[in-house]
Parts: structure tokens; sequence; C-alpha cells
């Protein structure tokens, strides 16, 4: 499997996931051969704006206009000069640690709102991966994700690999779904589980009682029509198995084709050794709420990293992530890894 993964860019702000975040950088870096580059950016304006607040509550005989431009003018230096130099201690262990380990690397340091400093390198560096923790220094209970993580994967249509923790690179689960970066999601979980020997999980996820509830809201509003014979019990019990059926088949079907698409052999038995290399290879197809079943499988496994594709067969123009990746990574019991949104190439996939 060709390594797609040239460039990493790595966002630190010294938090305990920023620092997971790295350690994690540098393991796939290892293994890779790709560029690091470490971002952090430093909001000098909001201490600014915070000492600008506190003016009307200084001693009156700092009130007058020549003292507090003096104040001003020495305050802006003084912070903007202390921030950078923090920022450089945040990023000089790292620059360090991929010295050490012989890995190509390059720091950015930037003055600005910190999810607008990572944006605007994502612009300019084009990075193949972006790593960053969850969350930074705010973090609270499950579900949260910190602002800066979700304004950065909301804004760009990149590969994410979003860590909530540390990641061992053991079991891989995919969420499979049809869609062009599911796909992706496959590819690059391949490529990791070649490198670490890790088992791969390629999921499928169907919502039975989604298709249930449609139904019966539609056989409830024409059983009253005139002329409408609805056997109800007899049409309902005929609906759900051939659904049930259906969909569990479609799931196999969709397994089956991922995995031709991304040319990953597997024996004929649902579950075993890859021949290429020491690595076993299991397919799952579930029913169950899409997200929790997903979430609840990782969690059951003991999952490392899930994959899941940016958006799913249902993406419209206006979606920048899919309900099901959002929740994924909200909820998801291990570090997720988000692939970048492709247009949806259909059924032939």
């Amino acid at each position: 499997m060709a390594n797609h993964i040239k460039k990493i860019l790595l966002c630190v702000d010294n938090s305990e996931l920023s620092n997971v975040a790295a350690g994690t950088a540098i393991t796939l870096s290892r293994a890779l051969g790709s560029e690091v580059v470490e971002v952090h950016g430093y909001n000098a304006r909001m201490h600014e704006g915070a000492f600008r607040i506190m003016e009307p509550v200084i001693p009156s005989k700092y009130q007058d206009e020549a003292r507090l431009n003096k104040q001003r003018k020495g305050h802006k230096k003084l912070i903007n000069m202390g921030l950078e130099s923090i920022s450089q201690t945040y990023v000089k262990p790292i620059e360090e640690l991929l010295d050490e380990e012989g890995i190509s690397n390059r720091s950015i340091v930037r003055e600005g709102k910190n999810f607008k400093v990572i944006n605007e390198v994502i612009h300019e560096e084009s990075p193949d991966l972006v790593i960053m923790g969850s969350s930074g220094f705010n973090a609270a209970k499950e579900g949260f994700i910190g602002s800066v993580c979700l304004r950065v994967l909301r804004d760009n249509n990149r590969n994410f690999f979003i860590v909530k923790g540390p990641v061992k690179f053991r079991k891989l689960v995919v969420c499979l779904d049809g869609s062009s970066s599911a796909i992706d999601a496959l590819r690059t979980a391949d490529l990791l589980s070649e490198q670490f020997n890790a088992e791969l999980h390629l999921v499928y996820v169907f919502d039975v009682e989604l298709h249930r509830e449609l139904f019966r809201k539609l056989k409830d509003s024409v059983a009253t029509l005139e002329g409408f014979n609805f056997n109800s019990e007899e049409q309902e019990k005929i609906h759900d198995e051939f659904i049930d059926r259906g969909l569990e088949n479609v799931g196999r079907m969709i397994i089956e084709r991922a995995v031709q698409e991304c040319g990953i052999t597997i024996p004929d038995n649902m579950e075993g050794w890859g021949p290429a290399v020491q690595r076993r290879v299991f397919k799952k197809v579930m029913a169950g709420h899409i997200y929790k079943t997903i979430c609840d499988y990782a969690r059951d496994i003991e999952a490392d990293l899930v994959f899941t594709g940016r958006t799913g067969r249902h993406f419209v123009d206006g979606i920048d992530i899919g309900s099901v990746a959002e929740n994924v990574l909200r909820f998801s019991p291990c570090s997720v890894f988000v692939t970048m949104h492709r247009e949806f190439k259909g059924w032939e996939i």
C-alpha cells in the first residue's frame, strides 16, 4: 500500500492531549517517513483587550492619556515578546524529539486567534494529515470537543487525526457506508495496519428502527385511503423481514466492494489472517443506531483508533461534516481519524 501521508501538520498548545498528539505524530512519521510541521498560535490581542478593559479601574493619577499610551505600548511589547517566547518553549521540545528521530521538521509560531492561525497554515502548507487533540486545557465530560478542534475540522476539508488519548495502533475500526470518503478511510487504515501489524475491523451499521418507523408512518397515512386494502400485520412483518435482510446484505456488499477497491486480500471466511502480513481482518455488519453502535463496538473490542469518512452517501452541498462522523468523534472511546470529503461515486464502488 503506497504511503500518501507525506506531510503532517501537528497542532501544539502544551496541553496533555497536545503532548499525546506529538507522540502520535512521531510514531507515524517514524513509520511513514513523513515530514512534520508544528504550529502554534498565540493571541496577544486578547491580552491587549483585557488591559484596555482594566484601564478605568487604574488609580486616577495614571489616567491621563499620555501616561496611558505609554503603558499600552509597554504592555503590548511585553505581551508579544512574552507570549512568543512561551510559544517557542512549547514547540522546542517537540523539535528536539523529532531531530533525535531523524525526522524532517520545522515549526511555525504566529500571533493570532488560535484556530485562525491553524487555518492559515493549513492553507499555506497543504498537509496530507492534520493531528490535533480533541480539546485543549478545558476538557470536560464525554461528548465534549474543544472549540479549536471543531472550528478547524469544520473549516478544512483535510484528513484529520483527532487524538483523544494514547494510541497504540493494535485494533483499527473502519466505518464503511459505500461513500468515497469511507473508501479513503479504509485505504489509510490498511496502510497503518500494514505498518503496525494491527487488526482491521471493517464495520457497516444499518438502522432498522429508522426504516420501521418510516413504514409505520406510511402505513398510518395510507391505511384510511378509500379503496386501499392494507393487511397491516402481514405487510408489516414482510416489510420488516425484507428490510432487515436487505440492509444486512447491502452491508456485506459494501464491505466486499470496499475491500476489492482497496486491493485487500482476505481469506474466504469472514475473519482471518491477512496473507501479506500477520494481521487479523474482521468484517462486522450490525443493526442499531449508527454512531452509537460504532462507538459501542469500538469500546467492546478496546479499539485504539476509529476511521470514518468526513461525509457519507447522503452528502449535499453545505454540509461541512456528516452527523455520523461528528457523533463518532464526540462519543468514540478512542481517537478518531476523519478522512476528507470526496465526491460520492455511487454504488459502483
